[in-house]
């Protein structure tokens, strides 16, 4: 799920730069660089959580195996 937002967000991130750098004729330049630079941190963000605040859950069966 995390992957298909960060690619969702990436693609945001993408157009807007369209936008934001006069690709595409449009009066709201600055509007859309602000727009830009926030889904850019957000993109940002969302990769850096999703690589590195995951720890390694899972069964660690020798937890118990001392006390028999």
């Amino acid at each position: 799920m995390m992957m298909f937002l960060t690619g969702l967000l990436l693609t945001a991130v993408i157009v807007f730069a369209l936008y934001a750098f006069g690709v595409f004729s449009t009066p709201y330049l600055d509007a859309f660089r602000v727009a830009f630079y926030l889904l850019l941190v957000l993109l940002i963000l969302s990769i850096w959580v999703s690589v590195d605040h995951h720890p390694h859950e899972g069964q660690d069966t020798t937890v118990g195996a001392a006390k028999q």
